[in-house]
């Protein structure tokens, strides 16, 4: 069968047409930055084209089946929904009714529906009216909705994997937000036994993955699969993700905005799963699917440390800690910390109180970092480093010019606890129990990428 793959340099379009070339069908690849040629077509849904003048090309390709994988997050000067979503595949599905194309199938977007909420949302409103347009043509036509789809190009995946490298870790809403990620290769697989089914179907289908995961069980997953450790998570207010979001809007990227952030509120859990319909078996687990093609984040935060050289700088910090406040402790007047905390504002009892805390927490800071490294310890020992370095440069701003540098010198030592935050590796989970599921991936990743040699 010859397919036309709109969409075909985008990350399901990508994946569509590595499996329909896998099982034998000749595949048009339609994209903006294509030439027309044997195997390619410019499509450009910015540009207007009468459905007859696609009809014309459809025919004199000779195209039996249409699949429209063209989608943006997030409008632009350049890219707008009403023509990307909307008018653009509208023209190209009339046109394919005229050319009398056996099949199409559009990947719309779970969500998508009649409710005054998603027609509020330009994303959705305008997949709605492409899908509802692509429903009144006298074709066999298919519509999927997939959940959140993940793997290779996938910007949605290359966010989510960013995010959960961070060493703080923000949870929208608490990241209780129900999400069941499908692989992008299972996508393309359905999208494939759908073009080759020729029982006559005209139907809204929704797909999602094997597993229902909170976001931040997402996010954890996302980290397992980078090989980091420990995180610390911090709820957020939703309010305050859709300003970030609003403030993202202008940076060069073109995931992260105010309809991003709704999206994720509104959950991506399909009411109906027919991916394991499609597919003829279950949907890969989520984990297996990050271990067949493992996330790459936008920033690679991986820091691998000798046990050799992460113990020498956790002794380095302890020490540091620890010197500092059994000097300050001891040595009180002759180490000048009574006037350093004088000139801070803390004299008299407030002084005496200032200094039994700081040696307290500088003393428990040595020690843990020296007995029990973890998250949070790090974390409290950037805090106290900031901390320390703000209050001094603000009541003794000369020691910011000081020759021998006693603030700058705190820069290196923050760096170094940020590097062993990065480097640290929380012990695994004992007792949960394991399912091998390689065989399956095995199976999916030779159906849909042949070239790649499973793991074994």
């Amino acid at each position: 069968m010859k397919v036309l793959v709109c969409g075909s340099t985008g990350c399901v379009g990508q994946a569509v047409v590595r499996a329909l070339r896998s099982r034998g069908h000749e595949v048009v690849e339609g994209a903006r930055s294509a030439r027309d040629g044997d195997r390619s077509m410019q499509v450009d849904f910015m540009r207007e084209r009468t459905p007859e003048a696609w009809a014309a090309r459809l025919s004199a390709r000779g195209v039996d089946a249409v699949v429209n994988c063209v989608g943006i997050l997030m409008a632009s000067r350049t890219q707008s929904f009403e023509r990307v979503h909307a008018a653009g595949p509208i023209e190209l599905f009339r046109g394919a009714a005229r050319a009398g194309v056996r099949r199409v199938v559009q990947i719309s977007a779970l969500g998508v529906g009649d409710d005054a909420d998603s027609l509020a949302m330009p994303y959705l409103r305008s997949k709605l009216l492409a899908d509802e347009s692509l429903a009144a043509l006298p074709l066999d036509w298919t519509v999927l909705r997939p959940a959140l789809v993940y793997g290779p190009r996938s910007q949605s995946a290359a966010l989510f994997a960013t995010l959960a490298s961070l060493p703080v870790i923000s949870l929208p809403g608490g990241g209780t937000q129900r999400l069941q990620p499908i692989h992008v290769f299972e996508l393309a697989e359905a999208v494939a036994r759908r073009i080759e089914d020729d029982t006559p179907h005209r139907e809204v289908l929704e797909l999602g993955g094997a597993d229902v995961l909170s976001y931040r069980e997402m996010l954890a997953r996302y980290r397992d699969a980078l090989g980091l450790g420990e995180a610390l998570w911090l709820p957020l207010p939703m309010l305050l993700m859709k300003l970030a979001g609003w403030l993202a809007e202008a940076l060069p990227q073109k995931v992260f905005c105010r309809d991003t952030m709704r999206l994720l509120e509104r959950g991506s859990v399909p009411a109906r799963n027919a991916a394991a319909a499609l597919l003829g078996r279950a949907p890969t687990a989520f984990a297996q699917g990050l271990a067949i093609t493992r996330p790459e984040a936008m920033l690679n935060l991986r820091v691998e440390l000798s046990p050799p050289v992460a113990a020498l700088m956790r002794a380095s910090l302890a020490f540091m800690w620890l010197y500092t406040a059994l000097v300050s402790a001891l040595l009180r007047d002759a180490s000048g910390v009574m006037a350093l905390l004088a000139r801070c504002g803390f004299e008299g009892d407030a002084g005496i109180a200032a200094l039994v805390f700081s040696c307290t927490l500088n003393t428990a800071l040595g020690l843990m970092v020296l007995m029990r490294p973890s998250a949070r310890v790090y974390a409290l020992q950037s805090a106290a480093i900031v901390g320390y370095t703000v209050t001094a440069a603000v009541r003794m701003p000369e020691l910011t010019i000081d020759h021998c540098g006693p603030l700058v010198k705190n820069l290196p030592m923050l760096a170094a606890v940020l590097t062993l935050w990065l480097a640290h590796r929380a012990p695994k989970e004992q007792g949960r129990p394991f399912r091998d599921e390689r065989p399956i991936m095995k199976g999916l990743a030779v159906r849909l990428n042949p070239s790649r040699t499973p793991p074994a």
